[in-house]
């Protein structure tokens, strides 16, 4: 289906003619002028949030910032970690997170499990968009930015709610620097509830007086945090990644940086829901004890059976008659090539190359031993993706302005693993796809389907952002982005006899943008106003008789009021907001026959209104702190009906607690010329938030603070460091989710729930680095 008018195309030309003028031609890397006036105040905190250099508080939009010493002591090792720094952001790595990280920002995300879908908040790292290839795995990074609201101006169709901005650290030219820091804690000792061992390493080579090289890692394992009652065994989870950057500039106008970058991410014993909340009835809010309630948790109990000691919010025990067993391989590589044209005008070129294996051996969904069970087994997602931006920075007397084009191709596959495969087998070693069987595969009362699914996302931009200084002290700003976008999916469901193969085109053209103002009446006020259109590209989705068919683009329009002040080495924020979005994409878990199936959908209209309160910096000297609050008011609109048939209409959206409070604190006192002693907390305030689109209360989990800290010695000067810490101290079994639980194919009344590592479990170890 084709949404281009001709009045958007007349806009999208616009915005291409304006890219391509000599005054609109931008990019990335100031010219050194400009980019030293940003650096010249020694309290700045210096962002890239308009893919320029600036000071925040000079930035007229909602950012929050966390610096490479908060992302180090509160242990932000991979993205649902990021979720720690902001109140804004939240993850959940069910909706859809496995492919695009499962962020959600003011409480708009990805719920869709589908490769179609473009992801609702960006992540970008060093300028690339990842797109639907996120790798778990975060290291060595240099700062880490939240931008919240629409921001598809500058950065496209994959931000429409928002952006999360990282930069690894850079190479040096002028000395050679190595660092290594371990994690360790054991499960069962000082109050440990799961095991980790974390090992960080980078090292900075120079190779020349314009050339260096920098190679960084971590190796991450974690042990014990769900336990399989039929094996006695704990689940393990590795995650390993590699980064070597190459920086070359070879003269003071062209600047090239070259990545390369390689991951691996192994799961075994991990399952996918694990009961927590005990089945009770025949019926969701029936009486406990009712019959299939009663069955179903003497199934769990059931020595002979199951055998699972207890069942709780810990959600720790499960069963299973084979260990889950799957992993994820990434590989990507880029370049930055940075061109001053003039002292006025420069260019950049972002050129990327990402790719992600996930195999699926074996994936157990029901954890019954000795009934049915649903599974996927021997399937393979390979997907990668390419991508090329152009931007050009011109820095005019009483103007700026960003523009340029960008090209991205994405491609997802599914696949049998060991091909040529024998589509309805039922025997164990054979079978491929998602099945409900016995272990033997002797009784399978649903036929077992591969479904083999393809997809092409294909998009082009051109965009153009300007500053224009209408006095010295009132910034009028704006921009436009037109993106034509388009999306091939093919999908054929192969049982015994194969299904007719569907294919569905999607093409849609769309122009978003932003205006504003800001008023700066000193360097250390910023007053702000404004309004921006989001934009989130059609999908193809399965209803549930296996037919395809499109989804609705998002579309928001936002307003925001804002202000930021400076008082010495701190920062204050704050911001209110009002977002309309329409045609939201979500998913239902419904039932055909007895399977649980996702069905894609749009929400007609959801809006999210709050205000969000921030304090960033140093209150006195050894003391920092980064404290936000955000209170956010988004719904399910009138009329709209839950997984289980009962209205939502005016409940709180999964997802987006309505009141959230971060905090992220560090005071050291140096007690001599090489000792200091610190402490430092990190601390998650939640209200009650939904975790399942049903109307159960069950499915609302409790206000709740998770509590992080440290404590230990380190060099004045950051030499080394030795540390106790804990995450989760006083045991809040947060889950990511719940799901309702079956039995025999229907609801039992029971809650399934994923835990995750310090949300779910308390963590107690000790940490040791140096750096020279």
């Amino acid at each position: 289906m084709t949404r281009l008018k001709r009045g958007g195309l007349l806009g999208g030309l616009s915005v291409a003619a304006l890219v391509w003028t000599p005054a609109a031609m931008a990019q990335d890397a100031l010219p050194q002028a400009a980019e030293d006036t940003a650096l010249e105040d020694e309290n700045a905190i210096v962002v890239t949030a308009r893919k320029r250099v600036e000071n925040l508080i000079d930035v007229p939009l909602a950012v929050s910032v966390a610096t490479a010493d908060q992302l180090k002591r509160d242990q932000i090792y991979n993205v649902t970690d990021l979720q720690r720094i902001t109140p804004a952001l939240e993850v959940a790595q069910t909706f859809g997170g496995e492919s695009n990280g499962g962020g959600r920002l003011r409480g708009f995300g990805t719920g869709v499990f589908n490769p179609s879908v473009a992801p609702s908040v960006a992540l970008v790292i060093d300028q690339v968009p990842i797109g639907n290839l996120n790798f778990p795995v975060l290291f060595d990074m240099a700062q880490v930015e939240v931008l919240r609201g629409p921001q598809g101006t500058l950065f496209g169709q994959g931000a429409s709610a928002g952006v999360l901005n990282i930069t690894t650290r850079n190479p040096e030219f002028d000395r050679f620097a190595a660092n290594v820091s371990i994690d360790a804690a054991d499960k069962g000792t000082a109050g440990a509830e799961f095991g980790e061992v974390i090992v960080n390493a980078g090292m900075n080579v120079p190779l020349g007086s314009n050339v260096a090289l920098r190679v960084s890692g971590q190796f991450r394992r974690e042990t014990g945090l769900q336990r399989s009652a039929t094996t006695g065994l704990d689940n393990r989870i590795d995650d390993f990644g590699v980064r070597a950057k190459l920086r070359f500039e070879p003269s003071e106008s062209l600047k090239i940086t070259l990545t390369g970058e390689h991951g691996q991410n192994d799961s075994r014993g991990q399952t996918f829901f694990a009961l927590a909340i005990a089945p009770n009835s025949t019926a969701p809010f029936g009486a406990p004890g009712g019959t299939r309630g009663a069955a179903s948790t003497a199934a769990f109990l059931n020595p002979a059976g199951c055998a699972m000691p207890v069942i709780s919010e810990r959600a720790e025990w499960y069963c299973e008659n084979a260990p889950t067993d799957q992993s994820t391989t990434m590989s990507a590589a880029s370049a930055v090539v940075d061109v001053s044209l003039s002292d006025a005008l420069s260019l950049t070129s972002v050129t990327a190359f990402r790719a992600r294996e996930f195999l699926v051996n074996r994936r157990d969904f029901s954890r019954l031993t000795t009934a049915p069970a649903a599974r996927q087994e021997r399937t393979a997602e390979n997907a990668n993706g390419f991508s090329q931006e152009l931007r050009l920075n011109y820095v005019g007397a009483g103007f700026d302005v960003v523009g340029g084009l960008f090209y991205t191709d994405y491609v997802f596959d599914r696949t049998p693993i060991g091909e040529p495969a024998v589509f309805g087998a039922t025997a164990p070693a054979d079978r491929v796809g998602f099945s409900v069987c016995t272990f033997a595969g002797t009784v399978c009362p649903v036929p077992i389907s591969f479904t083999r699914e393809f997809t092409n996302n294909r998009t082009m931009a051109a965009f153009a952002d300007v500053t224009i200084n209408l006095t010295d002290q009132v910034e009028l700003f704006g921009g436009l982005r037109y993106d034509d976008y388009r999306n091939t999916t093919r999908v054929q469901v192969f049982r015994a006899t194969p299904g007719p193969s569907q294919t569905l085109q999607i093409n849609d053209g769309n122009l978003s943008g932003r205006i504003g103002l800001s008023y700066m009446p000193n360097p250390d006020v910023n007053l702000f106003a404004s309004f921006a259109r989001g934009y989130k590209p059609p999908a193809a989705g399965t209803d549930p008789s296996g037919a395809l068919f499109e989804l609705n683009p998002e579309l928001s329009d936002s307003f925001e009021l804002g202000a930021k002040v400076g008082i010495g080495r701190l920062q204050l924020s704050g911001n209110a907001f009002y977002t309309r979005l329409r045609d939201f994409q979500s998913q239902a878990n419904v039932f055909v026959g007895t399977a649980l199936v996702a069905r894609p959908l749009n929400i007609d209209r959801i809006v999210s209104k709050g205000f969000e309160l921030t304090a960033f910096g140093q209150i006195t000297r050894g003391f920092s702190i980064n404290a936000g609050y955000q209170f956010n008011d988004v719904r399910f609109p009138a009329g709209f009906v839950g997984e289980d048939g009962l209205p939502l209409g005016g409940t709180q959206l999964i997802n987006a607690p309505k009141h959230k409070i971060t905090l992220s604190s560090d005071y050291g006192h140096q007690v001599s010329d090489g000792l200091e002693l610190f402490v430092n907390a990190n601390v998650v305030y939640r209200s009650e938030i939904l975790l399942g689109a049903r109307a159960d209360p069950r499915f609302r989990f409790r206000e709740h603070a998770i509590v992080n800290g440290g404590l230990g010695v380190r060099a004045p000067d950051g030499a080394w460091t030795a540390s106790l810490f804990v995450r989760n101290l006083t045991k809040t079994r947060a889950p990511v989710a719940y799901l309702a639980s079956t039995f025999a194919g229907q609801p039992d009344g029971g809650l399934r729930a994923l835990p995750a590592a310090g949300q779910t479990a308390r963590v107690v170890g000790a940490r040791v680095g140096f750096q020279f």
